[in-house]
């Protein structure tokens, strides 16, 4: 074998051993057919934070863009105008997901919710104890689950599953209001996806703060259902101030909803 060969033999034996430890760490969409160049931003976003981006849906069709801060600052006031902001895109440990720009409120105002579902089993949802609850990232599912459960329960006078009914039926812009419906499909966060919420807490609130120029889209210092359970009695919350995750409730426990979808 020619020093040649020799020498691309080893750049393709060290492509397959970085494509199966991007693989491991949630990058399925990496092969051997991926760009290398493509490496070091993955390598990036699995140990931390690589972006925040504005997500957007354009006007005209209802397709969805992204824009950097830089980018977004960028464009003339007459091409922001085509765009309707739907809410923060956070791409941090190897996750990406939207993060609603405001809170969910019901239809009478409030902004608490309860979770619903006291002393029943949710079929398909798994207990998660502290130590697998930081690495749950099945918000989206979990929801679901959720929903298709307790739909049409009442549970000590509880309704259905009011945490989760909120978080599906949040609209960023409506046809109504601003006339483009909001497609997204929300959903109420995990608990793995509330801690990078919390984790990175002051630099989201940087960007809601540039992208909405409105303090009150902030993350606060409030308690928040996430779509994890723990057992019939509880679910688990966090404080996004402090990052304190704890189990509270179900049927007790008012708290606050602040809705996610995949990006």
């Amino acid at each position: 074998m020619s020093t040649k060969e020799q020498s691309a033999t080893l750049l393709r034996l060290n492509k397959q051993e970085q494509v199966k430890a991007l693989q491991a760490v949630g990058f399925a969409d990496i092969t051997e057919n991926s760009r290398a160049s493509e490496f070091p931003n993955r390598i990036k976003w699995a140990a931390g934070l690589l972006d925040m981006r504005v997500a957007c849906n354009r006007i005209s069709d209802n397709s969805k863009w992204y824009f950097t801060r830089e980018e977004w600052n960028s464009l003339t006031p007459a091409n922001k105008l085509k765009f309707i902001r739907r809410g923060l895109c956070i791409r941090a440990h190897s996750q990406s997901f939207v993060i609603a720009a405001q809170e969910c409120y019901a239809g009478d105002l409030s902004s608490s919710f309860y979770w619903g579902g006291l002393g029943k089993t949710i079929d398909g949802l798994s207990a998660k104890m502290l130590g697998k609850m930081y690495t749950c990232f099945t918000g989206k599912e979990d929801t679901h689950l959720i929903l298709d459960a307790l739909k049409g329960t009442n549970s000590n006078g509880v309704e259905g599953a009011p945490a989760a009914e909120a978080a599906v039926a949040y609209k960023a812009f409506t046809l109504d209001g601003d006339g483009l419906e909001d497609d997204t499909e929300w959903f109420l966060p995990s608990s793995g996806q509330m801690m990078i919420m919390y984790r990175y807490r002051d630099q989201i609130n940087e960007m809601l703060r540039a992208f909405w120029s409105s303090d009150s889209m902030l993350l606060t210092d409030k308690y928040y259902w996430t779509s994890t359970y723990y057992d019939t009695t509880n679910a688990w919350t966090c404080n996004l101030n402090t990052g304190h995750m704890t189990v509270q409730n179900k049927n007790t426990s008012l708290l606050h909803v602040r809705a996610t979808a995949e990006d």
